[in-house]
């Protein structure tokens, strides 16, 4: 769970042994999922040149939405140009500047009741909304409330390189009803109902990613907590968290290859190029070791000991110099090159 502390914040390691039951949303659409392709890095170049090539021209929709997966592809096999091609022109559906006010619900007698709601609405080319899937809601009914209000106003639509198309927006928020909004639920409930709302909503990525950080935090000898993270991944193989979660899990069945492929998109998004994390990095340099290739693995596990926060727990910053000093023990101080 130290992993998902950093990715927030240097400094919320404490702050995030009481994290909020949310977890993290993930659109349910194949232009999100994990790419098509797995490209090396010769393939990579020449796949981003072909796709600037479409782009420059008057390509149909789905061509740009095949670039967009081209790009990705071309992105996790670190391909740097095809990042920062992205970076520059690739812009999410965004809606307007609009205020949404939260449902009117019944109040309840003495007590607080919490909801998440998770909204999937697909947005056409031309801005309109054409309707909504509802992945998560509560009690109350709140998603409709929220649906309706979304579809008032048009939105800014997605686009690539300034070629429209038509995409998903997803909207996630937590509602309550009573009591404090700051209320904090005790462990018991906070464990229990992580488990109602993937009960409930079986297809929810956030509802699995959520039982599955709240396992990692409280429970990580729990019987379900290895299901649970490959149910996560399964639903959102993109979200950083649980893939490298799960990563870490194929490199300790030895199954090196398959973790360095799960991991490819943690470590070449544009966050982690800005601000390495230290567990993503930590978890190719042991893949790598097992592939025997020793300068990419203390390579990485180099950067990563760097990247660690001078203010993160002792033991813990001893764990990877330890682990650094094994890969030296058995390699030799090989000169670094890129982890990427």
């Amino acid at each position: 769970m130290a992993l998902d502390a950093y990715l927030r914040h240097k400094a919320s390691y404490p702050y995030l042994l009481d994290a909020e039951n949310f977890g993290v949303p993930v659109l349910r659409m194949a232009q999100t999922d994990a790419p098509s392709l797995e490209l090396d890095a010769a393939q990579a170049a020449l796949v981003h040149e072909e796709v600037v090539r479409t782009l420059k021209g008057k390509p149909s929709e789905g061509e740009v939405l095949r670039a967009l997966g081209d790009l990705r592809a071309a992105c996790d096999a670190g391909h740097e140009p095809a990042c920062t091609y992205l970076e520059k022109e690739f812009q999410e559906p965004k809606r307007g500047e609009h205020p949404l006010r939260y449902p009117d619900v019944k109040k309840l007698p003495g007590g607080v009741e919490f909801a998440v709601v998770i909204v999937q609405c697909h947005i056409s080319a031309d801005g309109r909304m054409r309707g909504c899937d509802v992945i998560e809601d509560g009690a109350g009914g709140f998603s409709r409330s929220f649906i309706e209000q979304l579809g008032a106003h048009p939105f800014r639509p997605a686009s690539l390189a300034g070629h429209r198309f038509a995409s998903e927006y997803l909207f996630a928020v937590t509602c309550s009803r009573g009591g404090n909004y700051k209320y904090k639920l005790p462990l018991e409930q906070k464990m229990g109902w992580a488990r109602l709302r993937v009960s409930r909503f079986p297809e929810s990525s956030a509802a699995w990613i959520n039982l599955a950080m709240q396992l990692a935090l409280h429970q990580p000898q729990a019987p379900e907590y290895p299901a649970v993270i490959e149910r996560a991944y399964a639903l959102a193989p993109r979200a950083r968290w649980v893939a490298t979660e799960h990563a870490w899990r194929q490199v300790e069945a030895g199954q090196y290859a398959a973790a360095l492929s799960a991991i490819r998109p943690a470590l070449h998004d544009s966050e982690q190029r800005e601000h390495p994390n230290p567990y993503v990095l930590e978890t190719a340099a042991a893949a790598h070791f097992g592939l025997h290739r020793c300068a990419e693995a203390l390579a990485a596990q180099r950067q990563a000991v760097d990247e660690l926060p001078s203010e993160w727990p002792a033991p813990e910053r001893e764990r990877f110099k330890h682990r650094l000093q094994e890969y030296e023990a058995t390699c030799g101080a090989a000169p670094a090159v890129s982890a990427g």
